[in-house]
């Protein structure tokens, strides 16, 4: 009876234990990210995937860019396809981009539940209508993988929102704000077709996940980041990657090589700037991803990123790696 009784008791703290944790999961769920691809530029390199991302708020799962190789480095994770319910494309370049075409038609294919929808800047519904076209072919054959189960056309799984600076939307408990920042030349500001870059902040009650996309210092973004749980940011170190164009690249010439200086000074965020940031918005953990690095390891770079950053910035910085996980705890 005595050994009963105790089994009983085991039992029943079982029972209170995991009635604790669901209650706890109801209340804090979780807020996670995980850097899928951390390579900066559009640069095949060997060692780390083009950018990718992959938010987790609640029962959310979105990708948060999708450059080259994304599907599978979700497959590396175990993780597929049918979980993503949206991606946020934060600027057009093709390192950003890459991925989606398989995203988009690995998801058609294989008949996966729900619409998939993309938001992005201006100009992103023009790039998923190609895609789309690019599935014509197939898609006249009126089937997915050709098992005998007829496909909705490959239009119908996706829809597109474009979003501008401001713009906010929800899925379930998650609020998404956008705002445009400095990746682009001021230059063609006026125009009413333009090109712009956002960042993004995602939003689950009191906890928050800020990512930079590819942006040069920016009140808005700064604005965008204040307060926020956790910045997941690009980084730059400037003169080591001129030096390295500089090298590798002896035929360019020189308009060409004064232009792309511009461009890596401005509209990319140096360690100083963005230790600078951090440190107005008051951010709580800075995560380092895009790394517009020479071609040579992290850890060469590494002593000058964190040197710069601490001169105004003296909370965590973690230097994130392809399939590494961050978590924002509860409050």
């Amino acid at each position: 009876m005595a050994i009963k009784a105790c089994v009983s008791a085991a039992l029943a703290a079982l029972a209170c234990l995991s009635a604790q944790q669901a209650a706890a999961a109801e209340t804090c769920p979780p807020l996670r990210w995980m850097t899928l691809g951390t390579a900066g530029g559009p640069v095949p390199t060997p060692d780390r995937s083009e950018p990718a991302n992959l938010l987790t708020a609640d029962d959310f799962s979105a990708l948060v860019d999708a450059g080259d190789g994304t599907v599978v480095q979700l497959a590396r994770r175990g993780l597929d396809l049918t979980r993503i319910s949206a991606v946020f494309i934060s600027h057009h370049h093709m390192d950003h981009t890459g991925g989606l075409p398989a995203v988009i038609g690995l998801r058609w294919m294989n008949n996966m539940p729900g619409q998939l929808t993309i938001y992005g800047p201006p100009g992103t519904r023009e790039i998923v209508d190609g895609i789309i076209a690019t599935m014509g072919p197939q898609s006249r054959v009126g089937f997915g993988l050709g098992l005998g189960q007829k496909s909705t056309p490959p239009s119908d799984s996706v829809r597109v929102v474009e979003m501008r600076s401001g713009d906010q939307v929800s899925s379930g408990n998650v609020k998404i704000t956008a705002v445009e920042n400095s990746h682009y030349d001021e230059s063609v500001s006026g125009k009413a077709d333009r090109a712009i870059s956002l960042s993004y902040r995602f939003q689950l009650g009191s906890r928050s996940i800020t990512y930079s996309g590819d942006t040069g210092p920016s009140a808005a973004f700064e604005k965008l980041a204040t307060g926020t749980d956790l910045l997941v940011s690009e980084v730059i170190d400037l003169d080591p990657i001129l030096a390295s164009i500089r090298k590798t690249r002896p035929d360019m010439p020189e308009a060409v090589f004064q232009s792309m200086s511009k461009h890596l000074s401005t509209h990319h965020i140096t360690p100083v700037d963005l230790g600078s940031l951090a440190a107005k918005a008051n951010v709580s953990r800075l995560v380092l991803t895009h790394f517009a690095i020479p071609p040579a390891p992290l850890t060469n770079s590494e002593a000058r990123l964190r040197e710069g950053i601490s001169r105004s910035y003296s909370g965590p910085v973690d230097l994130a790696i392809d399939l590494q996980s961050f978590d924002v705890a509860c409050k």
